[in-house]
């Protein structure tokens, strides 16, 4: 018997593309909740696009991913990249990726901690007490963040990197947002600045790489730009770097910040957990001085991020595209359809969670583990995990720590800032005072 195609899926009927998708719009999470229920695990959103939100489906798809899958799909519809193109890049890509895992030195981390929570008190501060929306100053922050872990250990200013590169992520997210794809060609004001400002940001990052030597033999890097063009390991050209380079510091783009604006909202609303996180703060103390620290050290706050990534994850919608024909859950895909997941359904399904629409970071301080198979994966799994989680974990433990440690945090609007799933997770328009505790020195 022939596996069926993905038009022969189940999804919803009886009503058009646009009305679908206007449908979606209206009401994204309800949509895929309505549609789960209806139609299953599997479902078809469009002629080329289906919804799976099973664990272990999602789990094949992440192990196949570089094989039949990839993560990288065109910003604009009618991509025609050749198959063989793809994979060249693709081979390079994981290269550069095997090599900058070897990651930095404990010294280089611990002088990093110091530099972002030094600017994260600049950013903070700057605000003098008066009410400031959440979600853009930590994006900003955590922007600043992940290009000086990339970019700055020899004292470079990164902020011009960072500002362009959030103004091409941000660009591309506009076009993101919309469930309808436009193609390159289109002379619209949003397809015209997505693509300025995706040429000035790789300009600039091409020009701050070709301006580092490669690291003297037998000295410690002080960034992963120094990782990545030491000459243990692999050669890499210097375009493979910039790619990378490119993935990581776009990566950035509002994911963390997002997570911490969620981390201000629970502060607000259940204040024992800001309580239990300030416990943690002579740690987080010693990291703002410039030691190393391990997140193990914070087993609260991290604990506390481990469920805010559950509830609340930013990338809530993942994608993955058909690289080559092939099979899916007893069904068949052509090159050019996509699979999408949702993290935020699964991470909060019955099935797999007890009391999933309950926040309690308890549960990861508990001796099993809270969930049931592989229903976890606020950064993907597999090989294409994304390369930043363990860097973004360390920044996240340390930031919502000195948050806790540091300042008195009054949400103003924590009732009306609703979740907003678009491009990303965010609480939309949460806004709060930050006044400087006096035991945070």
């Amino acid at each position: 018997m022939t596996a069926p195609a993905l038009s022969q899926i189940p999804g919803p009927t009886g009503r058009r593309l646009l009305d679908t998708t206007y449908e979606y719009e209206r009401d994204r999470l309800g949509f895929i909740t309505r549609c789960q229920r209806e139609f299953g695990d599997v479902f078809r959103f469009s002629p080329t696009t289906v919804v799976v939100s099973h664990p272990d489906v999602i789990h094949d798809l992440f192990l196949r991913t570089n094989t039949d899958f990839r993560t990288e799909g065109s910003l604009f519809s009618g991509d025609r990249t050749p198959w063989e193109e793809q994979a060249q890049e693709t081979e390079s890509n994981m290269l550069a990726r095997r090599k900058g895992w070897r990651g930095v030195s404990r010294s280089a981390a611990g002088a990093h901690g110091a530099r972002f929570l030094d600017h994260l008190d600049t950013l903070v501060r700057g605000s003098g007490g008066r009410a400031v929306e959440v979600f853009p100053m930590m994006k900003a922050f955590s922007g600043f963040a992940v290009a000086d872990y990339c970019l700055g250990g020899h004292g470079d200013d990164v902020t011009g990197i960072a500002d362009a590169i959030d103004a091409g992520a941000s660009a591309s997210v506009r076009l993101m947002a919309s469930s309808l794809s436009l193609p390159r060609w289109l002379p619209l004001p949003s397809v015209l600045r997505a693509k300025r400002t995706k040429r000035r940001a790789m300009a600039r990052l091409e020009r701050h790489v070709a301006g580092r030597s490669p690291g003297l033999a037998g000295a410690e890097p002080r960034d992963l730009l120094d990782v990545l063009l030491a000459g243990r390991g692999a050669a890499l050209d210097r375009a493979a770097v910039v790619r990378l380079m490119d993935v990581v510091l776009r990566a950035s783009h509002g994911v963390p910040g997002a997570t911490l604006a969620w981390a201000v909202r629970q502060f607000a609303l259940r204040p024992e957990h800001l309580e239990r996180v300030r416990t943690e703060g002579e740690v987080v103390r010693a990291a703002r001085h410039g030691e190393s620290v391990a997140v193990s050290e914070f087993p609260y706050t991290a604990a506390f991020l481990n469920e805010l990534l559950r509830a609340f994850p930013p990338t809530w919608l993942m994608g993955r595209w058909v690289q080559r024909d092939t099979g899916l859950a007893g069904f068949r895909l052509r090159r050019g359809e996509q699979v999408m997941f949702s993290a935020h359904h699964v991470h909060r399904d019955p099935r797999w969670w007890d009391d999933p629409h309950e926040f309690r970071p308890e549960r990861w301080l508990e001796r099993d583990r809270p969930y049931v198979g592989r229903a976890y994966f606020p950064f993907g799994a597999g090989p294409r995990i994304c390369f930043g989680n363990q860097l973004g974990l360390v920044q996240l433990t340390l930031t919502i720590a000195w948050l806790a440690a540091a300042y008195d945090i009054e949400a103003i609007n924590v009732t009306e800032a609703l979740p907003a799933p678009e491009a990303l997770f965010v609480p939309s328009g949460l806004e709060a005072r930050f006044r400087p505790r006096r035991a945070s020195t």
